[in-house]
């Protein structure tokens, strides 16, 4: 007589969404998470947080009318006439997280 035990069913949980990638701009590592869109009425938006002493945050977003950064270079010299964008807007579309 062979006796079998029962097993209980598997709980399967489901994944998690939360996610992050270390990012290298100039030789600087910055933690990239992405950031719910509603909060910035955006398609896409992320944020990078520098890995260096002064850990500097900044929050790129993906508009209808293009990609948008925080950070002091993009607004004071390339928003509205460079379509390209800053360093971390370039960065990250270079990751595929943002349209071309």
């Amino acid at each position: 007589m062979t006796m079998t035990l029962a097993r209980k069913p598997r709980v399967i949980r489901p994944a998690r969404s939360d996610w992050s990638l270390t990012l290298t701009i100039n030789g600087v590592g910055y933690v990239v998470q992405p950031l719910p869109c509603r909060d910035f009425g955006a398609q896409k938006a992320f944020r990078l947080a520098k890995q260096a002493a002064d850990g500097a945050i900044y929050d790129v977003c993906e508009h209808d009318f293009g990609a948008e950064c925080d950070c002091p270079d993009f607004e004071f010299h390339r928003k509205g006439i460079d379509p390209a964008g800053c360093k971390h807007i370039q960065a990250v579309r270079a990751c595929g997280l943002l349209g071309g």
